[in-house]
């Protein structure tokens, strides 16, 4: 270096046409060429990039998978698990003319089933007490109408409630949406009903054209928006919910405790 510094001031003379500072930037430009690529500067830059896209690839994936779940789905549910359906039971109720052996008439006459049009107690119900043998555990069928005896303000009496969850099965409420085992209950019975209505706004709506000015709507919006936290049926257990859930109740009964099984109105 102090060789080309010498010949630089050999070629320029006494009146030279390189000063001093044109001399220090020729230098340090050839000092620049001659440093050698920072290929690890280049490196670390590549990695910080490739950690930042991880990082926001996993967080989009994270969120997009928490916005596929169920909001109305059971507490801890992490995926949408298939409905839990009942072809097999409808809504409308049968009705019978005659009277069959060891079939019996129970004159109900309360609204605990009222779906809107009176239901299982417009006319005399004709009920089954042989329907379910000693091992009903293993005969009780989802669905089913079935009398049973409950506690009320005067005592125990004879009352009609549907067979919803089954021994064994873990039970919760969402919101008035009855799940089974995590799964959600898509029937016509699966969710808090009032006289036809499935939510306050439909209630309200019903209220409105069929109450009286001194009737009241107090308490209906817990009734549709009730929740029960997860519990799970005993092997001789089942849960019992009437179809009107501001008239009915919801409770577990032993399955040896069920007296017959409704078959549909006796009509003579």
């Amino acid at each position: 270096m102090n060789k080309f510094k010498r010949d630089l001031d050999e070629f320029a003379g006494k009146s030279p046409r390189f000063n001093e500072p044109l001399k220090r930037k020729i230098l340090n430009d050839m000092k620049r060429e001659r440093r050698p690529a920072n290929r690890f500067a280049d490196f670390k830059y590549a990695a910080v990039l490739m950690l930042l896209l991880a990082v926001v690839t996993t967080f989009l994936v994270l969120n997009m998978g928490a916005n596929n779940t169920d909001p109305s789905g059971p507490t801890g549910t992490t995926s949408e698990l298939p409905a839990l359906t009942d072809p097999d039971t409808v809504a409308e109720i049968e009705s019978f003319t005659e009277i069959t052996e060891p079939e019996e008439v129970f004159d109900f006459r309360y609204d605990a089933m009222d779906r809107g049009n009176h239901d299982y107690y417009e006319h005399p119900l004709l009920i089954n007490p042989l329907a379910y043998p000693a091992n009903a555990a293993k005969e009780a069928t989802r669905g089913d109408v079935i009398v049973y005896e409950a506690e009320f303000f005067s005592g125990k009496s004879r009352t009609v409630g549907r067979i919803v969850a089954l021994p064994g099965e873990e039970v919760e409420v969402v919101d008035g949406q009855i799940f089974i085992n995590a799964q959600k209950l898509d029937t016509f019975y699966g969710r808090a009903h009032r006289v036809g209505t499935s939510s306050t706004e439909e209630y309200l709506e019903w209220f409105e054209a069929n109450s009286s000015p001194k009737s009241t709507t107090t308490g209906m919006e817990e009734i549709f928006q009730m929740d029960i936290a997860k519990f799970t049926l005993a092997e001789d257990e089942i849960y019992v919910v009437g179809d009107d859930w501001f008239r009915g109740s919801q409770q577990i009964i032993k399955v040896d405790e069920i007296q017959a099984q409704v078959l549909g109105y006796y009509v003579e």
